[in-house]
């Protein structure tokens, strides 16, 4: 099962289909459709999207440019393995920033957030109730999370963490889809919400680090094992 990052193209943007290939398949690998350490050649994209194989060679390198692909000189492209370290810094960025992110969120709350928020976790809650798709809780994590950085008027800082973490959401994607431990995310969002509600200023910073660092713990026993080969040694 794989979780589906929708794209959202502008009406008014007309892209090439060559630009529409870099875009499916960029996709394809934040959505671990290719996993890391997966070999991708020049054949394989010519042969799937019916393509020259010049037109591949561009695709691959600017996959390469944006960190999704390594190559071996002379030998093959592969999808880049996950970095450990960059994804415990990229943690540690989102506590720093979320953590002041929700003392903001906190400060500006008012009913119509609560009533959001509540809404956001009734669909979890449904959600989890329900014979569901990985996709459709991902997006309302991220939904979730969103509203802090909506309210506080810092959606391109938000904009940002999605498109530099490229490590770090693809780690988020291997959590959800190897452990499927949907409930405790479900779990912390319920005590996030309570911060928020209860104007609780002196737990924020407990519970974000406890929060975001939760996929490390719930992976750390399969990292060294089961799925040490999507790891840079």
């Amino acid at each position: 099962m794989y979780i589906i990052i929708q794209l959202e193209v502008g009406p008014m943007n007309k892209l090439t289909n060559t630009e529409l290939i870099y875009l499916d398949l960029k996709k394809s690998i934040l959505n671990l459709v290719y996993k890391p350490g997966e070999i991708i050649t020049e054949q394989e994209i010519s042969n799937k999207y019916n393509i020259s194989r010049t037109p591949c060679r561009d695709i691959l390198q600017k996959l390469k440019m944006c960190g999704l692909i390594s190559c071996i000189p002379f030998k093959s492209n592969y999808v880049s393995l996950l970095d450990l370290n960059i994804i415990k810094q990229s943690i540690y960025m989102r506590i720093a920033i979320e953590t002041m992110i929700l003392r903001d969120t906190i400060k500006k709350s008012d009913e119509k957030l609560i009533a959001e928020l509540e809404h956001n976790l009734k669909l979890q809650e449904l959600l989890l109730k329900s014979d569901f798709e990985v996709e459709d809780f991902y997006k309302l994590d991220c939904s979730f999370h969103k509203l802090w950085f909506n309210i506080t008027d810092n959606l391109f800082i938000w904009e940002q963490i999605e498109k530099a973490q490229t490590d770090y959401r693809r780690f988020r994607m291997l959590d959800i889809v190897e452990v499927k431990n949907f409930n405790a995310i479900y779990e912390d969002h319920k005590i996030i919400f309570e911060v928020i509600k209860n104007k609780d200023f002196d737990s924020i910073e407990k519970i974000i680090t406890s929060h975001l660092n939760s996929g490390i713990n719930r992976l750390k026993n399969l990292i060294d094992k089961d799925l040490v080969k999507y790891f840079k040694k």
